[in-house]
């Protein structure tokens, strides 16, 4: 009710009056008295002085009544009529009264920064910029829903900016993240562009910890943040669009213009035209900003992506809080245009996660189901499924990509329109499968690996490097230890899955379909071989390999060169050369049970022969230089393997006496076909030697080892050892030519430079003693370098030579010596007999003395050459006395009148004779115990005939038909 004292207050004291009433948060004074003093009280004034000095705090449901009346200049009239009660004013005059209103604050009514579009009426203006204050001046949030809920259904404005603004910041800071620090506050948040406000409603999803979880009774925090928050901000995209124009058509630089077209990546080049998005529909709508947080985020945190996807339907999925019916909000068209951004983010989220661990695959497996049913597409099989039940992907996949740049599956580029690989279609979805299932089985091989990496191993991978991850792969496999032939089965299926993706090419020459599929399928099928040798899976291999098959890309020599080289792997890794154990054993297990394959393989037998020559030398003991032990393969890096046999004799003793088992080791070692090396250590080729080339060097390795073994024998002193080693291994066995000449017809013997040398060796042994060689062991001796001059090169017998006259010296010596004193005991006893009735000159105690001695059984022929032998000798005269000790030591072949000659001058040998004989010393020469001549013999008698017929012009040698002729004269 008015009285009389409210008419007459003045425009001041009425103003004065109003602010009094709102300072003291009197809205029922307030409502009685403003509508009295419509001539001084304007409703925006009203409502200005209401928003400066009604204390924030005050709740609006109180004052919302009052501020629509005064708004709208409709005053309803009140229930309870109230007397106005002017006093507070009315000590003031009206000057007083004018200088205090000249000094309030009374706000402006419109909000700051409020945009020029929007509506100007006075209820919007004060519900948003009363708002503003309540929450900047006492942060109660929670009183704005009770300011602006009475005015949602009446102003549109009103309603957008509180579903896009209030309510994505109220169930920011009061319903899901509370304990921020810092929250933002109304004002603040109201002039956050687009991809601001997305960052900061999503800021948590990735900086809180919480759990992420897709069940269905626990909703995801990404899918429930996008869906609540994120959705709500999104129905002010369109206040916000024209915010952002205004400020650019007023050259207002300060909110970021959201334009798809900028150069916001490296420069796009053309791909092969598909069907999805195209760059009609990029609508530059906010959700677009969700769509590249959708993938940035991808990168590093995967899980909170796979969330989103699985527990979000797009665009259209979104909760308003029930302020708006979600359907109006977005128009058909753009909303069709947004899902399938959100499609292609899908797809660009999967290709740009880096993580390669199980939860990843996991993740794009889940978001695979999600696309087929978004897609309407058949949802995939389950990530366990066996390979070859696997989908398979249209054969043009693989030329999805036109560029060998992985600039193309950076993220910005990722949501590029008409992406090969990202853009939601059925053959790219397939791809994506294929990429997924891909990284799964990888994992199951033992290498983990991200999609991103599947797919650039894929698309832009060369040769080399597909190549040096799949042998990664079979190397780890071979690491794991033992496994059954099951899982080797399945191991062997999925490598040849990921080379063609289950896809059979038509043209046989192209390469797999599959992230291997620059590799030929022969060296995938050579190196799993490898590995299933290596561990011994041979069921396996006859299965896989030696069984009929079309498919198996490796033909039969192939397989055997990898049999034999994992076979010489295991050799070369064996700490013991016993076939019996460790990797002497798996090597010698492969050889045989391959073997049966290879029937006539001459790489089986030589690889055996190798493992049957190291089995025999594992029984002696053998150290390297610097004491490091022998190893098996120390006789595969060997220039020489049989130079390995010297240090073996002479580390074991008495290893020379086991000849036999030594030569099978030397023949076993050039059976195998070891590679040979020359002094430089390059290979030599071996790939055109026959057999007669092998047979060859068979027989000088046999000699080889003999020559060995007679060294060692002389070195401890067993010359005994070492001449039967030359004269029952060495000697020619079959009969020798007469003639030197005969070496034409048997040209083994111009290429033995072992034989020779090793009867040489043993023919001029000295024992290290002073004692007296007997002539036993100059019989030896002689016997020893007659068959070195048989068999020794032109240019070395003058070597051989000078050793023979020195051995015939010594014989000859002894040979006199001995008959010196058979003589003297003759004498002796002739002197000391007295015969009776004969005469003597000198007589004492039955000796006799001055008995001439006689000469018994030598011719004029012998006493010449005898004269001959003691003349002084040249280089000449050596070579000459030397062709003439053969003719004595070879008379057994020599002319039967010569021998007969021979035969008659001699006479019946004394006792001493006898019992040298009896012993084999005194044998007849020329002849043994059983009358045989002896080969010592034959060779001197065959070398004198080459000799005398040869080279007897140089020597002087008398041919012996003439040298029988003179005998008989």
């Amino acid at each position: 009710m008015a009285g009389p004292e409210v008419n007459q207050l003045s425009s001041a004291q009425c103003i004065l009056l109003t602010v009094h009433y709102a300072s003291e948060a009197n809205i029922r004074a307030l409502y009685a008295f403003t509508p009295l003093r419509l001539d001084v009280l304007s409703p925006e004034l009203v409502l200005r002085i209401v928003l400066s000095y009604l204390p924030e705090t005050v709740d609006p449901s109180l004052y919302t009544t009052y501020v629509r009346e005064v708004a709208t200049r409709i005053y309803l009239e009140q229930q309870e009529p109230l007397k106005v009660d002017p006093s507070p004013v009315t000590s003031l005059s009206p000057e007083q009264a004018q200088r205090r209103v000249n000094k309030l604050n009374i706000s402006d009514l419109s909000p700051p920064a409020f945009p020029p579009h929007a509506p100007n009426d006075l209820l919007t203006r004060f519900v948003i910029h009363r708002a503003n204050r309540i929450d900047s001046e006492t942060g109660l949030l929670t009183l704005v829903p009770r300011l602006a809920e009475p005015f949602l259904d009446t102003n549109e404005y009103i309603r957008t900016w509180y579903v896009a603004v209030v309510l994505p910041l109220l169930r920011f800071r009061y319903e899901y993240y509370p304990d921020t620090k810092d929250p933002p506050t109304l004002p603040s948040f109201e002039k956050l562009d687009g991809q601001h406000g997305i960052d900061l409603l999503l800021s948590n999803v990735t900086h809180v910890d919480h759990e992420i979880t897709s069940s269905t009774e626990s909703e995801g925090i990404a899918a429930r943040d996008t869906r609540a928050m994120v959705g709500p901000w999104m129905y002010g995209h369109t206040e916000r669009k024209r915010r952002r124009l205004y400020n650019k058509k007023d050259d207002k630089p300060d909110v970021k213009h959201h334009d798809q077209d900028t150069v916001r990546s490296p420069p796009r080049t053309a791909f092969i035209k598909l069907d999805g998005v195209s760059k009609e529909d990029k609508t530059g709508h906010d959700w677009e900003y969700v769509f590249e947080w959708m993938v940035h985020n991808a990168v590093d945190d995967f899980a909170v992506v796979t969330n989103l996807i699985e527990e979000w339907d797009g665009p259209g999925d979104v909760d308003l809080g029930g302020f708006h019916n979600p359907q109006t909000y977005l128009d058909d068209d753009t909303q069709a245009k947004l899902e399938r951004q959100y499609a292609q983010a899908t797809f660009a989220s999967c290709y740009a996660a880096q993580a390669d661990t199980p939860e990843t695959i996991d993740g794009a497996h889940g978001i695979l189901v999600r696309l087929a049913q978004l897609l309407d597409f058949e949802p995939p099989p389950e990530l366990a499924t066996s390979v070859k039940q696997l989908p398979k992907v249209d054969k043009h996949a693989e030329l999805l990509h036109s560029t060998d740049s992985t600039i193309y599956l950076e993220p910005d580029v990722l949501l590029r329109p008409e992406h090969p690989l990202a853009t939601p279609k059925l053959e790219t979805y397939m791809l994506l499968q294929m990429m997924v299932y891909s990284a799964y089985q990888l994992a199951g091989l033992g290498h983990s690996i991200s999609i991103l990496n599947v797919a650039k191993l894929r698309f832009f991978a060369t040769q080399d490097e597909q190549l040096a991850l799949l042998l990664k792969i079979v190397h780890g496999l071979a690491a794991k230890g033992k496994r059954d032939d099951h899982q080797w089965q399945h191991d062997y299926d999925k490598l040849i899955w990921l080379w063609n993706w289950n896809i059979e090419l038509e043209d046989e020459g192209l390469k797999g379909a599959g992230i291997f599929g620059h590799i030929e399928k022969t060296t995938i099928e050579r190196e799993f071989l490898k590995v299933l040798v290596s561990n011994g899976c041979y069921s396996l291999v006859d299965r896989l390999y030696f069984a009929t098959s079309d498919s198996r890309k490796i033909n039969a020599d192939q397989i055997e060169k990898v049999v034999l080289d994992q076979a010489m792997q295991l050799y070369d890794n064996a700490s013991n050369g016993n076939k019996t154990r460790g990797n002497m054993k798996k090597a010698q297990d492969l050889i045989i049970h391959c073997q049966r394959h290879y029937l006539e393989s001459a790489e089986f037998k030589k690889a055996l022969a190798l493992i049957a020559a190291t089995h025999s030398m594992s029984f002696y003991s053998l150290t390297l230089q610097h004491g490091v032990p022998f190893q098996p393969v120390n006789i595969r890096a060997s220039l020489d393997p049989l130079s390995l046999l010297p240090k073996l004799l002479e580390q074991n003793a008495n290893s020379y006496t086991k000849l036999d088992d030594l030569i099978g080791i030397g023949r076993n070692l050039i059976a195998a076909g070891l590679p040979l090396r020359n002094a430089d250590g390059d290979l030599i080729d071996r790939s055109l030697e026959t057999d007669i080339d092998r047979k060859t060097k068979l027989s000088v390795a046999e000699k080889r080892v003999i020559y060995m073994c007679v060294e060692s024998a002389l070195t401890v002193g067993d010359f005994e050892t070492a001449y039967s080693y030359v004269v029952n291994r060495l000697a020619p066995q079959d009969t020798i030519p007469s003639s030197v000449s005969g070496a034409d017809e048997h040209p083994e013997m111009q290429e033995d430079d072992i034989s020779w040398r090793a009867a040489f060796l043993a023919g001029r042994y000295r024992p290290q003693s002073n004692a007296q060689p007997t002539l036993r062991r100059l019989d030896q001796r002689t016997e020893l370098l007659s068959l070195a001059l048989l068999l020794a090169p032109p240019s070395s017998l003058s070597e051989v030579l000078n050793i023979w006259r020195r051995c015939e010296e010594e014989t000859n010596a002894l040979l006199a010596a001995e008959t010196e004193a058979e003589e003297d005991f003759d004498d002796r006893a002739d002197k000391r007999i007295s015969v009776p009735g004969g005469f003597s000159d000198v007589s004492t105690e039955g000796m006799v003395f001055g008995q001439p001695r006689r000469e018994v059984g030598r011719s004029n022929a012998e006493a010449r050459r005898g004269a001959d032998e003691e003349a002084p000798m040249g280089l000449f005269d050596v070579a000459r006395g030397a062709a003439k000790a053969f003719s004595r030591n070879a008379f057994p072949l020599r002319g039967a009148a010569g021998a007969a000659s021979q035969q008659q001058q001699h006479q019946q040998p004394s006792q001493a004779q006898v019992d040298r004989m009896a012993t084999g010393e005194g044998l007849h020469e020329g002849m043994d115990e059983s009358g045989r001549v002896r080969r010592r013999d034959m060779i001197a008698s065959t070398v004198t005939g080459g000799l005398a017929s040869g080279i007897g012009w140089m020597l002087g040698a008398t041919p012996v038909d003439r040298s029988a002729a003179e005998d008989r004269r």
